[in-house]
């Protein structure tokens, strides 16, 4: 069977990181809080953030820089707007034909043009990515930074001709604040293979079995690397502690929407278990560590995706 979508429900634990901030008050920066149905406040992490991420690995991760546009060779968040051959184009159909055709990134993470206007969404989402209130924990820590900002060499008033220079040093100091936090956080995702390759104006697809089936593998590949290293904000000094990782990975082999449980609840396993339960399309996979993880998406990625079947005109 084809895969038609996938998606990934999982509570990760991570230490002492500070993924994602509000912004900086001064010399304070804020980590990120969102609030629930309940009304409790949490720690959050944005979609934006980890697509970002995912996005990130799609370019690392494909070693010929070739397949992506001009704006994606260096990340451009413009994506096709900024690729000439989109523009020579003057049909939306034509414009978003060359702009999946010519860039593995504008195909999986979606992209605007202005002119001609069209837009593709996203093959791959990500939704905020919250802290289990119970199990969530802030620090905010003071940091001093000392700098030299200046060396010069003087003579002391009254000193002898022969005498050695005194030399002295100005520095400069510079206290500010950084969050840490720890916890248990509740991740969702959807991947649409279905959708890879495909132009969203006329419907048909514009690359072939081969290149379609090349993108899928690389996604899946882009959230391995997501899971096993998770690089964001603040990573150079705050690289998160990844201490565990479980969940479900579900798939839908027809036309059919994969489900996304939030794991905020405590039971969103047997809740999808349930689910899974009621469509013969549907089937899942837990995982109890990130190799697990890994297994189940490697298991995923040989598997061929779903084409849709059009009327021919």
């Amino acid at each position: 069977m084809a895969i038609f979508e996938i998606s990934i429900l999982a509570r990760v634990t991570w230490n002492l990181h500070s993924l994602n901030n509000e912004g900086t008050v001064g010399n304070v920066t804020e980590p990120r809080t969102v609030v629930l149905a309940s009304g409790e406040k949490t720690d959050g992490i944005s979609g934006e953030m980890f697509k970002h991420i995912h996005a990130y690995n799609v370019w690392l991760l494909q070693e010929d820089k070739s397949q992506f546009c001009e704006a994606c060779q260096k990340l451009h968040p413009q994506r096709a707007d900024m690729n000439n051959l989109t523009k020579r184009n003057h049909s939306p159909k034509e414009a978003m034909k060359t702009a999946i055709s010519s860039c593995i990134l504008c195909d999986l993470h979606g992209f605007l043009v202005q002119r001609p206007p069209v837009a593709r969404t996203s093959t791959v989402e990500f939704g905020w990515t919250l802290g289990l209130p119970e199990n969530t924990y802030r620090d905010i820590h003071i940091h001093a930074r000392h700098s030299m900002v200046g060396r010069t060499r003087e003579e002391t008033a009254g000193e002898k001709s022969g005498e050695e220079n005194q030399e002295r040093q100005v520095t400069a100091q510079m206290i500010y604040h950084r969050p840490t936090r720890s916890g248990i956080y509740a991740l969702v995702s959807a991947f649409q293979p279905w959708r890879i390759g495909l132009n969203e104006v006329d419907y048909n697809y514009v690359i072939d079995e081969p290149n379609r089936k090349n993108r899928y593998q690389l996604a899946i590949n882009a959230y391995k690397a997501t899971f096993m290293r998770t690089e964001g904000a603040m990573t150079s000094t705050r690289l998160p502690h990844i201490e565990a990782i479980e969940g479900v990975v579900v798939k839908s082999e027809s036309n059919f929407p994969v489900p996304v449980i939030s794991p905020l609840r405590n039971t969103f396993v047997e809740d999808i278990e349930n689910l899974v339960k009621c469509h013969e399309s549907l089937s899942y996979q837990k995982f109890a560590n990130l190799k697990e993880l890994c297994d189940n998406l490697t298991k995923l990625a040989n598997q061929e995706i779903h084409k849709l079947l059009m009327p021919i005109s």
